[in-house]
């Protein structure tokens, strides 16, 4: 799949990963039982997937992710 974003919409894209991670990081912090604290350590790695892979798109004229 390919999607085309705009420089807007690249850095609104990135601005919502960064306070997903932010919010994952507080709500494993926050999780009692280790199960849910693996699940949340596995979304977070995925979201700080997807932005380092965006990250370096921000910049350019079009955006492809």
């Amino acid at each position: 799949m390919l999607l085309e974003l705009s420089n807007d919409e690249s850095r609104v894209l990135k601005e919502t990963l960064d306070t997903a991670l932010a919010t994952l990081l507080e709500e494993r912090a926050r999780a009692e039982a280790r199960e849910l604290q693996e699940a949340l350590g596995r979304r977070y790695a995925f979201i700080q997937s997807l932005q380092r892979r965006l990250e370096p798109l921000v910049d350019s004229e079009e955006v492809y992710a």
